[in-house]
């Protein structure tokens, strides 16, 4: 009997380490998405095939993380010289009602020349969202009170009106082969992006 006992405490401690494994991030996330570039043109995840790129979520009126973020990045590239030439930045916008293709490249271009803006129908976003496993919405102000907008009261709302974007501030890092390699938390800043970058452009 006591023999039996020793035998299911052993398996439920194999049991539970075997819980506790932290699963794969790569398996976790759809990198697949169909959009407009910042030239109009439509494009999907497969148009960068082969080419290790940072995907970050934001939009042209954020006020601080996103100008924070995409001024550190252009920074760490600058800092790698000519092997930054392999990567390319994927600037997703998460509000498709104000950020036109037009609107995108302007923004963008004030940061680097390769970053590269993207955005879509509302649905195309909630897709891109979805698989990345990253935050995406909207809220309405009013009287000080933020309301959740829904699918319907964001594409009913003008562009003028007084909402805002929900966004993560993370950045993806994604290899040649569609391989989720790192995840670059927000505030870092350009020599520890670099540093990151860099160990992925000489694997």
């Amino acid at each position: 009997m006591r023999r039996l006992v020793t035998v299911i405490a052993i398996a439920a401690i194999v049991f539970a380490v075997g819980c506790q494994k932290k699963p794969d991030p790569a398996a976790e996330i759809d990198i697949s998405f169909e959009l407009l570039d910042e030239n109009g043109q439509t494009v999907t995840s497969r148009n960068y095939d082969g080419q290790l790129r940072l995907v970050f979520f934001g939009y042209s009126a954020c006020p601080d993380v996103c100008p924070i973020t995409l001024q550190n990045i252009a920074t760490a590239l600058r800092s790698l010289g000519s092997p930054a030439e392999q990567l390319i930045v994927l600037f997703i916008s998460t509000d498709p009602k104000r950020d036109t293709p037009e609107i995108l490249a302007q923004y963008t271009d004030a940061f680097h020349p390769s970053v590269i803006g993207l955005t879509g129908t509302y649905d195309q976003i909630v897709h891109v969202t979805t698989g990345f496993r990253t935050t995406f919405g909207h809220s309405h102000s009013s009287h000080g009170v933020d309301t959740p907008l829904s699918k319907k009261e964001y594409e009913a709302i003008s562009p003028d009106a007084s909402y805002t974007p929900f966004h993560s501030s993370q950045i993806y890092v994604i290899g040649r082969e569609n391989e989720l390699l790192d995840i670059i938390g927000y505030g870092s800043k350009p020599p520890l992006i670099a540093a990151k970058l860099k160990d992925h452009i000489d694997n």
